[in-house]
């Protein structure tokens, strides 16, 4: 027979719910529709994150094209930049 453990939870009334608060972080447990939202807002800003990763990335090669047609290698500058 398992042992019954306290989930050591705080209960606090908001409006007509009771939310769950972990005693140990403060941390809110969310209800499905809340933990649903978090989870749509952190893809959302996990998209931005990539759309704006992707973008300077074509910045730095379109910088690079410009060096080269400048007659500079962008790799010899880097490889410089590492050893000194």
């Amino acid at each position: 027979m398992a042992a019954v453990q306290p989930l050591q939870l705080k209960l606090q009334v908001e409006g007509q719910l009771i939310s769950f608060y972990r005693e140990d972080t403060g941390e809110k447990l969310l209800v499905p529709g809340e933990l649903a939202q978090a989870l749509n807002q952190e893809a959302e800003a996990r998209q931005q994150a990539e759309r704006r990763a992707e973008e300077a990335e074509r910045q730095v090669a379109q910088l690079q094209e410009r060096l080269r047609s400048l007659g500079i290698d962008p790799d010899e500058i880097a490889q410089d930049e590492t050893t000194e």
